[in-house]
């Protein structure tokens, strides 16, 4: 049976908005470069040598996991941004190129002095080719199966590869220079925001990776200083909502939502069930996209028994009355087992069909 991406797109926005009138939990895996490659047998480099390989690539992995979102991985403020820093102030010799996964930029590499940072060029997204690539991708998508993937951003996800380990000296001692190089990443966001609406159109809502929001990190000041004040201004400034995502093992998903207007998270920790109930009681307007599925355990090393159980306790716990969508967190590892992937549409399918059957449940 091919694969309905219009009841999938009616599917994730009831479940943002709360509706009742969903058919069924929905299903939203991070399917990263290394997936996309294992699935459709083309190393990196094939991925993207043009916007319809990638394009198609990504359906085919998505539609084989059976999931209810897709997406462009390359194309958020990850490694594909620290390479439009590197282009912009001719430094493409820090990238390492990879077969099967994604590019990397030598951390720290592009903003190793206090010189660099100011004299650090904003890159103009729409003259750097790979994001020209991925985008235009985005744009397959679109018109291919009329899904638009969200626009993805983020600040300290993208500080931390230019300036690598010494941010975290900079925080205490350096800290108007940190935000310096902050404000000129958020800069860049900016530019990468209006690039998207240029090239595909208004994006539903933003996918921001929120990394600074780790208390093994930082406190939570200094992430609001450092990365929150200028989600703040996004949001001031695009009226767009925004999906948070931190992998974190130990974030400040509580103390985002009670700072920031956040439409829904989507990480794996903690892993106890009963955080993720009283989430869900304190924060009933913000969806849960994941909750304790974690990738590295039941899905990585577990059964499918094992992985249908967990998709059943986090269903039981947090479907009812919508806003939550399975989402094993963060993206799916190279060596997973297919079949326990797998299991997870199947779970939904048998589990989370509206209306539940609670009493199925226990």
């Amino acid at each position: 049976m091919p694969h309905d991406w219009e009841a999938s797109k009616l599917r994730l926005l009831g479940t943002f908005i709360g509706s009742p009138n969903i058919d069924r939990v929905p299903f939203f895996p991070l399917a990263c470069e290394e997936m996309i490659c294992r699935i459709s047998g083309k190393t990196f480099r094939e991925l993207i040598s043009s916007p319809k390989t990638y394009g198609n690539a990504a359906i085919q992995t998505y539609e084989f996991l059976k999931a209810d979102t897709i997406a462009i991985p390359t194309a958020y403020a990850g490694p594909a941004e620290a390479l439009a820093f590197a282009e912009a102030n001719n430094k493409e010799d820090v990238i390492k190129w990879f077969d099967y996964k994604v590019f990397m930029a030598k951390q720290g590499a592009i903003c190793k002095t206090e010189e660099d940072i100011e004299k650090l060029e904003i890159p103009d997204h729409s003259k750097i080719s790979l994001w020209d690539t991925c985008y235009s991708a985005i744009d397959f998508l679109r018109e291919k199966i009329k899904f638009q993937p969200s626009c993805a951003l983020g600040i300290w996800s993208v500080v931390q590869q230019l300036r690598g380990p010494q941010v975290y000296r900079d925080m205490r001692k350096n800290p108007e220079l940190l935000l310096q190089l902050c404000e000129k990443v958020y800069q860049s966001q900016r530019d990468l925001f209006n690039f998207y609406n240029e090239r595909i159109g208004p994006s539903g809502n933003i996918f921001f990776t929120g990394y600074a929001f780790n208390k093994h990190m930082m406190s939570f000041e200094d992430a609001m200083k450092f990365e929150g004040q200028f989600i703040k201004r996004l949001q001031n400034e695009t009226r767009v909502p925004i999906v948070l995502h931190n992998c974190g093992t130990t974030p400040y998903f509580d103390e985002i939502c009670n700072n920031l207007e956040i439409s829904a998270i989507n990480g794996s920790h903690p892993l106890d069930i009963e955080y993720w109930v009283k989430f869900k009681e304190n924060h009933p307007n913000t969806t849960i996209i994941g909750a304790n599925i974690d990738v590295s355990r039941e899905l990585l090393n577990g059964t499918p028994l094992e992985v249908e159980e967990k998709v059943k306790e986090n269903i039981r716990h947090l479907a009812q009355g919508g806003r939550y969508a399975v989402g094993p967190i963060c993206c799916l590892p190279w060596g997973v087992s297919l079949n326990n992937i797998l299991t997870i549409p199947k779970a939904i399918k048998k589990w989370g069909t509206y209306p539940l059957q609670t009493q199925l449940l226990y």
